[in-house]
């Protein structure tokens, strides 16, 4: 990551990012685990970007969950309260993506990249929140949505370049 050390150390202690920071941290350690037995089957490649398979999938579902759990809890501590239309409170089961990018306007995450040391190719350089800079959509985010509500026609943007953007989002949500 790109910034000072301070993300080493600050998700754990200031309060200010979630209730229960080692739950969020936990989960990251486990996914990365995961990512890394991938890298057994799947070289960290551009030539792979397009590969996909059921466990590239499960792995986008659980990281993009994470990114959501991860988001909810910046904006829950620090106390969050969207209204709807009708000027009502909307609970947090119905906070989304535009909700989260609340958070960027604050942490600038769109300014964050993460370096992939190991990948071989042009594309070891992951900005996983640049689209918000001009308020465009996260790809590998509607790649998750996508697949998750219709895997029979879009298996295929479950893929491991969206994976791989997808687990830099996390990083720098994390950082």
């Amino acid at each position: 990551v790109s910034q000072s050390r301070y993300w080493c150390w600050a998700y754990i202690v200031d309060r200010s990012y979630s209730k229960n920071p080692e739950y969020y941290t936990r989960a990251f350690s486990i996914i990365q685990e995961d990512i890394i037995k991938l890298f057994e089957y799947v070289e960290p490649s551009d030539i792979n970007n397009a590969t996909y398979s059921f466990r590239i999938h499960e792995l986008l579902i659980r990281i993009c969950n994470e990114v959501k759990a991860n988001f909810k809890a910046i904006l829950r501590e620090n106390i969050f309260d969207p209204k709807d239309k009708y000027g009502k409170p909307r609970s947090e089961k119905n906070w989304n993506i535009d909700d989260f990018k609340i958070v960027n306007k604050t942490h600038h995450l769109d300014d964050y990249k993460i370096e992939l040391p190991f990948w071989k190719g042009q594309l070891n350089i992951r900005k996983p929140f640049e689209a918000w800079k001009n308020n465009l959509p996260l790809s590998w985010y509607q790649a998750y949505n996508q697949s998750k509500h219709d895997r029979v026609h879009n298996f295929d943007k479950a893929n491991f370049n969206n994976l791989i953007d997808a687990y830099s989002g996390l990083c720098v949500i994390l950082s």
